[in-house]
């Protein structure tokens, strides 16, 4: 017969009802352990988000926020049914109740003087845990011209050579337009990279995602419009240009990125060797080129 290794073949001293108790010790410490994860859970934290807003300096604008909580760990869960309480500077704040995916959105009134403001997303529960959120909210004259940059292209200080030439043309751009950066990163990173723009030189403008969900104003309770988030994400491109008649122009280096400006009826200005056919279509061999020469 084959040797186990590790395995204790002297008979056991201990009677079979101390067996069986020595057997459940384990189990026990498993269902101990998973009545602490979920007692643990029970005290989890909320996260609230909301993104970089710009809006023109007219009228109202609409916000989305989204309310999840961290039960267990690792788990965001969306909270359905919770009030949030939405407010742009010292303009009327609004409420708005969260869907089945978390998702809440608001009608708010814009300052009437453009400028960099802050909108602030606060929510309680009746246990009074409390959780608010804030984001840069951007009210700019909807006639001032508008270049929108693929954020991911730029080249920063810690990775390019070449970020002192795109400096340069950003902010001379910059200095007769506002700028819109668009990215692919979580709306939960863009504080960061307001951060590592203002460290590299470039100058300040809202990020945002290339793609947000789409929203639809239907008829509420007592005929109150009621704001419809849906699952479904959007390319914010065309609802921007309906807003800001000057976005007519977006810098990339990258053909992914050209056709979806080309889609929204702007013109790609497309840095380096990235090929891409289209009417609306300017390249430039590099950043340098373009802080040289311009747009026109």
């Amino acid at each position: 017969m084959a040797e186990v290794k590790g395995f204790d073949k002297r008979p056991s001293l201990l009677p079979n009802a101390a067996l069986e108790r020595e057997e459940m010790l384990p189990k026990r410490c498993i269902v101990l352990a998973w009545s602490l994860v979920l007692s643990a859970g029970c005290g989890g934290e909320y996260s609230l988000t909301v993104g970089d807003q710009v809006m023109p300096a007219v009228g109202q604008a609409t916000v989305v926020a989204r309310l999840r909580r961290n039960d267990f760990f690792v788990l965001d869960l969306p909270v359905k049914q919770a009030a949030l309480r939405f407010r742009i500077a010292e303009c009327p704040p609004r409420c708005a109740t969260t869907d089945k995916l978390g998702y809440a959105a608001a009608q708010l009134d814009v300052p009437a003087s453009p400028g960099r403001y802050v909108v602030t997303i606060e929510h309680q529960d009746i246990q009074g845990d409390e959780v608010a959120a804030k984001a840069p909210a951007y009210v700019w004259d909807a006639q001032k011209p508008v270049i929108a940059v693929d954020l991911d292209c730029l080249p920063r200080r810690r990775q390019r050579q070449d970020v002192a030439s795109a400096r340069l043309a950003i902010n001379r751009l910059g200095g007769a337009a506002n700028i819109i950066y668009l990215t692919r990163r979580s709306t939960g990173s863009h504080e960061q990279c307001h951060e590592d723009l203002k460290a590299d030189g470039y100058p300040d403008g809202p990020v945002l995602l290339w793609r947000k969900q789409r929203w639809h104003i239907v008829p509420g309770r007592y005929k109150i419009p009621r704001v419809v988030v849906e699952s479904r994400l959007m390319s914010q491109l065309k609802q921007l240009r309906r807003e800001f008649a000057g976005l007519s122009v977006g810098i990339c280096d990258s053909s992914l990125a050209a056709e979806a400006f080309i889609q929204a009826g702007m013109t790609a200005a497309v840095i380096g060797g990235a090929s891409v056919k289209a009417d609306k279509v300017k390249h430039f061999a590099s950043w340098k080129v373009l802080a040289e020469e311009g747009l026109q």
